[in-house]
């Protein structure tokens, strides 16, 4: 993996958390964390404290939700408000991403599962599900790869082993990330009876991360390959495709269910690369069904 980041946490929060009356100690669901000296933003719906404690994880097991490509926590929405009341469900910005401090990308996968690996001890992460989308699953491989203690089992949504942004897409937002194009709000990453309401909630989601960010993101995408490799994740993994997916081929991710002993594969009807919120029932039905077919072990 490439180099460790080193993270710090500063409890010094604890004393005037203390010092509050009991009515003031409300429910967060937002917080920040620093990480390598990264004020790093994460959504988490439970009862919590303030930014510089760690969340509590004390009502079901722990998921860890990982967003793609320039994207941000806020793609998790549907996610956070099912999984909350009865999992431990926390969603991160990375550096430059969201809410998230930063003004560039992290530059490889590997120094992204890095981040989160520091983010995880930074927050107390009990062993925990990796839900990742594109580059968010290729995140949760590495991670996974590494047999990092606190992967329980993974959730791979559109996501493959070589993940490739067309080099049109590539070429798109780099001049966008350069001041020569407008940035595109185009239906790609949908299916096309996906309701154009969605999309602009989804639109509204990306011009959160600076182009430049979504730009680098693609160019670490596209030099990843973990193919060599996906027979060392010894975690249990469900892998989820949109059926309408025109980012990530349906076949790239059957190769990936293939190529990871015991991979299960949902593939999603009506739902393109946003799967996770352009069908969320289902996609919730088939993590909360995989979940709790898990082996016992999860906090």
């Amino acid at each position: 993996m490439g180099p460790k980041w080193r993270h710090r946490i500063d409890n010094s929060g604890l004393a005037l958390l203390r010092a509050l009356p009991r009515a003031a100690r409300f429910e967060m669901p937002t917080k920040y964390v620093p990480v390598a000296g990264v004020a790093t933003h994460f959504l988490y719906n439970g009862t919590t404290t303030l930014p510089p404690s760690p969340p509590r994880y004390d009502h079901g097991e722990a998921l860890l939700f990982l967003h793609g490509a320039g994207g941000n926590a806020g793609v998790w929405g549907r996610q956070m408000r099912h999984f909350g009341g009865s999992r431990a469900a926390i969603a991160l910005d990375f550096p430059g991403h969201g809410r998230s401090g930063g003004t560039e990308g992290l530059g490889s996968i590997a120094v992204y599962a890095d981040f989160t690996q520091a983010f995880a001890e930074a927050i107390d992460l009990p062993p925990a599900v990796v839900v990742g989308v594109c580059m968010g699953g290729a995140i949760g491989l590495e991670l996974a790869m590494a047999r990092t203690r606190w992967v329980r089992a993974l959730v791979l949504v559109n996501s493959s082993a070589r993940p490739r942004f067309r080099s049109l897409t590539v070429q798109t937002w780099s001049d966008v990330a350069h001041g020569l194009l407008p940035q595109p709000f185009t239906p790609d990453a949908f299916s096309p009876s996906t309701d154009f309401a969605l999309m602009r909630e989804m639109w509204m989601e990306q011009v959160k991360t600076d182009p430049r960010v979504r730009w680098t993101d693609m160019l670490a995408c596209n030099e990843y390959d973990a193919t060599p490799r996906l027979g060392e994740v010894a975690v249990p993994v469900l892998v989820v495709a949109g059926g309408d997916d025109a980012v990530v081929p349906l076949a790239d991710v059957e190769a990936l269910r293939d190529a990871i002993p015991g991979a299960r594969l949902r593939v999603l009807g009506g739902a393109g690369h946003s799967a996770p919120a352009e069908q969320s029932e289902a996609f919730n039905a088939a993590v909360d069904e995989f979940v709790a077919g898990l082996p016992p072990g999860g906090s």
